[in-house]
């Protein structure tokens, strides 16, 4: 008998779940550790509130556009596009050499990580057995619950014994797992440029 859901999706799955984790990890730790950005990069604390609400504005606004992205140029191919861009805007936010060109990749980063959580509901509705759908449904909430349960004690240990820097950079290791196993597991659809 065929399992109800055979590894290599099980994989890609769990990478559309760290992928999801990424997305909210992100926002939560720099929120977190906004005192520290702001202390590291001389910003007083209004312009320093503009870190994160122009981060979290955008990547609400997104979430509605990013499964028609991802049906058109396929959930995997935009995934890990996505995955990656948000990967390379946190990696130079910390580089950023004025206020408003942080801004700037704050609002790329935005954009890029409110593509994610949408993915994760629309692999879990696409390729999951009728039986465990709802499951995959669950691990979307699971991943809203635990990145903010997460971010405090992470954010801690990064600015406590790494460097404000790290509250950009964590999501590194995240994204290259999360790209591995997206690329693993997930069906190779063709793009339906089409639409």
């Amino acid at each position: 008998k065929e399992p109800e859901l055979p590894l290599r999706l099980a994989i890609g799955l769990l990478g559309m779940l760290l992928a999801s984790l990424l997305a909210i990890l992100n926002e939560d730790v720099t929120e977190v550790g906004l005192e520290d950005i702001r202390g590291a990069l001389s910003i007083g604390n209004d312009d320093g509130t503009w870190v994160t609400a122009l981060f979290e504005a955008t990547n609400v606004a997104t979430m509605v556009f990013a499964p028609w992205f991802g049906i058109t140029f396929t959930l995997k191919r935009f995934t890990i596009g996505a995955v990656l861009a948000v990967m390379l805007f946190g990696f130079l936010s910390p580089l950023a050499p004025n206020l408003p060109s942080l801004y700037v990749l704050r609002v790329l980063q935005g954009i890029a990580g409110g593509c994610l959580p949408p993915m994760l509901i629309i692999v879990a509705l696409r390729y999951l057995p009728p039986k465990i759908k709802l499951y995959g449904l669950a691990g979307y909430a699971l991943t809203a619950t635990f990145g903010p349960a997460l971010s405090t004690p992470l954010t801690a240990l990064w600015t406590e014994y790494v460097g404000w820097q790290m509250a950009f950079w964590q999501i590194g290791p995240l994204g290259l797992l999360s790209c591995l196993a997206i690329y693993m597991g997930l069906p190779s659809d063709p793009p339906k440029l089409e639409r």
